[in-house]
């Protein structure tokens, strides 16, 4: 019985260790930082993440304007993340900031955006809005990417031909979820890129042009078909034979673009959000 009882002791170690893992190698950390150029002077800015389990990491202390890195190694384990944001401009001031995120562990990227400039702070005045003194400011963009629920289906639209203004190629996205659906830009337009792969890699990617003064259609219902395009306007009337990858991003809830506010204080600003995106892709090869 003792025998048995560290046997199966041992499974379960392994099968954590397995766990932990795929958690280890699937989430892939986009990182960004920029310092844009309306800050004169030198300026000194450091972003510590903290996990769950209270091990920080270090992933920018610098005086450089821009940097950025892509590493999966960073988010070992679910829960409560914080960045932990000091900036310094010594012409302007300088200011820190704590800010929290959760991770259930099935992410597929996690985006990190981190910037900061120096401009006029709006002031409501009434109905309206007029520019007061010039602030810093610091702005926190996550944003958390998903695999599609397979409940989620699309091919390619082989009847839709389009016209002058709006080119192919076509998709249609099924809906057979219980969830409405949002698209990234417009809550009613799916608008996504366009690969052309080899050998399982990627040799470039089309986004087309995204044009934010559409009228704006209802949302994807469940047991509802949308189109979707490269852009908002495509790309071409005729793709040529070659393998190709399409990828659109949908959310179960509207998200704008924008983040708002976080802090508000004295002469610094911070801006922050959090972005939750499921990520759709087909994979499909034109012969003729």
């Amino acid at each position: 019985m003792t025998q048995i009882r560290k046997i199966v002791q041992s499974v379960l170690i392994f099968l954590l260790v397995a766990m932990g893992t795929t958690l280890y190698g699937q989430n892939n950390m986009l990182f960004s930082y920029e310092c844009r150029n309306d800050i004169r002077g030198n300026t000194k800015a450091e972003v510590i993440l903290k996990s769950p389990d209270n091990t920080t990491i270090n992933l920018f202390k610098d005086t450089v304007s821009n940097y950025s890195f892509s590493e999966k190694k960073y988010f070992k384990s679910k829960g409560k993340y914080t960045l932990s944001i000091s900036f310094k401009a010594e012409k302007y001031g300088k200011d820190s900031l704590n800010y929290d995120f959760e991770l259930n562990g099935s992410e597929m990227v996690t985006d990190i955006s981190v910037t900061f400039d120096y401009r006029e702070r709006y002031l409501k005045q009434g109905d309206i809005f007029v520019k007061g003194e010039k602030v810093l400011n610091g702005f926190i963009q996550l944003s958390k990417y998903y695999d599609a629920p397979k409940s989620v289906s699309i091919e390619l639209d082989k009847e839709y031909i389009g016209d002058e203004y709006f080119r192919g190629p076509f998709f249609k996205i099924k809906n057979n979820s219980r969830d409405t659906l949002y698209g990234e830009y417009l809550p009613g337009y799916f608008w996504g890129t366009l690969s052309y792969i080899r050998n399982d890699s990627i040799l470039a990617t089309r986004t087309g042009l995204i044009d934010y003064t559409f009228d704006n259609p209802p949302p994807l219902y469940p047991d509802s078909v949308k189109l979707a395009t490269v852009g908002s306007f495509g790309l071409t009337k005729k793709l040529r034979p070659f393998n190709y990858r399409f990828e659109v991003m949908l959310a179960d809830k509207w998200q704008s673009r924008g983040i708002g506010v976080y802090k508000e204080r004295q002469c610094f600003d911070w801006w922050a959000g959090t972005k939750v995106y499921y990520k759709l892709k087909y994979d499909f090869k034109v012969d003729e």
